[in-house]
């Protein structure tokens, strides 16, 4: 996740224990890797393996599209069994709870398309200070962008020269060129497919798609500038597409940008109600101004849709503290780590419940 600057924060935290070890935490977060989010609403596990990371996605078809069809997707791995969800109409899917560890994506492709596979590994979240190593309860998102291939035997196979409907308008040079780039990202040649998306956008500057896409790719290489100033053009072109709204929140999120950070992620949350992360970096925002109640009310929103992100517990569990509502403060933690038991803070969480226990 991405949190606000000393310099965003013009104001003195509350003086309690919990609070101002929460904005601390706000002033001192690494930035996450640059992912785009891309699987906000849709196919949700949220049984978990006892932690508290995300491992979320969505589909691409051929040339781009979108798959149409609710796929199988399976999260696998040695120490922690399996889980599964169907994507979702958008070919969106999401795993919540996630301990570290190394896992397999599986997406079946069914009558139409091949069956693909992707390692991913979850790594532990601290954050390093000058006084140390300090566990972290941040979620960190792991955003996978997974291309479908057609399956051989399926008769879909596309025809030399023949292009998607979706791309039916963009001049043929430009398409071409944007579905070599899809192909290079699905094999990971983040380089090369920036370039062919560079060459897809010189070509045709009003390439929507290409621009979306381009836009993500700056992301996950930790370019908030560039992913910024790509997507603001994509959104002159899309200005209600959900996907590029939140993508570009990310960016300015990323450049401490957060006014209108706040303006973009507003609308996103406004076109996918039971999405949690726009709301749960909405609640960031307005905890870091000491807006406490629109904070509260981003945050439980977080908590609860669309499969919920555990740590927005905790953060409630600091407003109600700093409130002195000492039992809904204890109540909220031990909702956190029940969620993510395996948290890195799990054991400082524990006594802070106990001693909010005692406060009665």
């Amino acid at each position: 996740m991405f949190f606000p600057s000393a310099r965003a924060l013009e104001h003195r935290p509350p003086r309690t224990p919990l609070v101002t070890l929460l904005l601390l935490l706000l002033l001192l977060a690494p930035h996450a890797p640059a992912t785009a989010a891309r699987a906000q609403v849709g196919g949700t596990d949220a049984s978990g393996t006892g932690g508290n990371h995300i491992v979320q996605g969505r589909l691409v078809g051929p040339s781009g599209r979108r798959p149409d069809l609710r796929l199988k997707v399976t999260l696998e791995s040695s120490g922690f069994g399996s889980l599964y969800v169907f994507s979702d109409a958008n070919g969106t899917f999401r795993f919540t709870s996630l301990r570290p560890g190394s896992y397999t994506v599986t997406v079946e492709g069914g009558d139409e398309f091949e069956t693909v596979r992707e390692a991913v590994t979850v790594e532990a979240s601290t954050i390093r200070t000058n006084r140390g190593v300090v566990g972290t309860p941040f979620t960190r998102p792991i955003t996978l962008q997974i291309y479908l291939r057609p399956r051989r035997d399926s008769g879909n196979l596309a025809q030399p020269g023949v292009l998607n409907a979706s791309l039916a308008s963009v001049p043929k040079p430009a398409a071409e060129l944007y579905t070599r780039a899809l192909e290079a990202a699905r094999k990971k040649e983040t380089e090369r497919a920036v370039e062919l998306l560079k060459g897809a956008v010189a070509a045709y500057p009003e390439f929507r798609l290409a621009l979306s896409e381009l836009g993500a790719l700056y992301l996950r290489m930790k370019q908030p500038e560039k992913a910024a100033e790509t997507l603001r053009a994509a959104l002159k072109l899309a200005p209600e597409d959900y996907t590029t709204l939140l993508n570009y929140g990310i960016a300015l999120f990323e450049k401490r940008d957060f006014a209108e950070a706040e303006s973009h992620l507003r609308k996103a949350a406004q076109k996918q109600s039971a999405a949690p992360t726009p709301r749960f970096y909405l609640g960031l925002i307005l905890l870091g101004r000491r807006e406490m109640e629109g904070a509260e009310r981003e945050l439980k929103a977080a908590a609860s849709a669309g499969g919920g992100i555990a740590v927005a517990h905790y953060y409630l569990g600091g407003i109600y503290w700093g409130r002195q509502e000492y039992g809904r403060a204890a109540d909220e933690l031990e909702t956190y780590l029940r969620l993510a038991p395996a948290a890195p803070d799990a054991a400082r969480v524990r006594a802070t419940i106990k001693e909010l226990r005692a406060k009665k």
